[in-house]
């Protein structure tokens, strides 16, 4: 499980995940865990740090830019730009068939071709579609990057598949016909099948890629 926002708070028993890791200590990304969790925890030492209150068991360290392997998959931290209280990061994730990178937050991703070199899928800051959620704070950048400035990464990194999530108020209380329409619009000016998470999606790699949704769900995913 990547995060446990606190909207998890109280439901670990019942999802019984084998492993939980961090993006960052915003709330609504480790809030979660405030009551402890039923397995290991884990993120990077200033995360650690930030959410030392929390009663967990087992917590473990996650490198920078150094894979490590849970459960059969291998996941990479990479640093991003997004809070100076709550340094954040995005996860690179390989499985047997293929490789996707999730960032649910982020203002800037440093060193894009690194980052998403042979990737296949990028899962990324749904909070806006163009407006830009980004400003400069002791010389860093904060907040949040517009879907068009991600679609843009993916270009430069020749991605042709992009998923978009944690999605802002605007998009989770809009027309779902007319975002995706959006969305749709909007990957094709960068050559990349774009689309909004759902709650209920399955990202799948068939032949070493591809993605499979549940169908049409009434709102974007949160």
């Amino acid at each position: 499980m990547i995060d446990c926002g606190t909207d998890w708070l109280g439901r670990l028993t019942a999802i019984a995940p084998t492993a939980i890791l961090l993006t960052h200590a915003h709330p609504d990304h480790a809030g979660g865990l405030a009551q402890g969790a039923p397995c290991p925890v884990y993120a990077t030492s200033e995360t650690l740090r930030l959410v030392r209150r929390f009663p967990l068991r087992d917590r473990r360290r996650v490198p920078i830019k150094k894979a490590i392997t849970i459960g059969g998959i291998t996941f990479k931290a990479y640093p991003v730009q997004h809070s100076i209280r709550a340094p954040a990061i995005g996860y690179r994730v390989t499985t047997k068939r293929g490789t996707f990178f999730y960032v649910p937050d982020v203002a800037k991703l440093p060193n894009v071709a690194e980052a998403l070199s042979g990737v296949s899928v990028y899962i990324g800051d749904g909070a806006t579609m163009r407006r830009s959620m980004v400003r400069v704070k002791d010389k860093t950048l904060i907040g949040h990057a517009p879907i068009t400035a991600q679609l843009d990464w993916c270009a430069r990194a020749h991605l042709n598949r992009a998923i978009f999530t944690h999605c802002g108020s605007p998009i989770v209380r809009g027309d779902p016909r007319v975002l995706d329409a959006t969305m749709r619009s909007l990957g094709r000016e960068c050559g990349i099948d774009a689309s909004l998470a759902r709650d209920g999606d399955r990202l799948c790699f068939p032949g070493g890629d591809g993605y499979k949704g549940s169908g049409m769900i009434e709102r974007p995913a949160r």
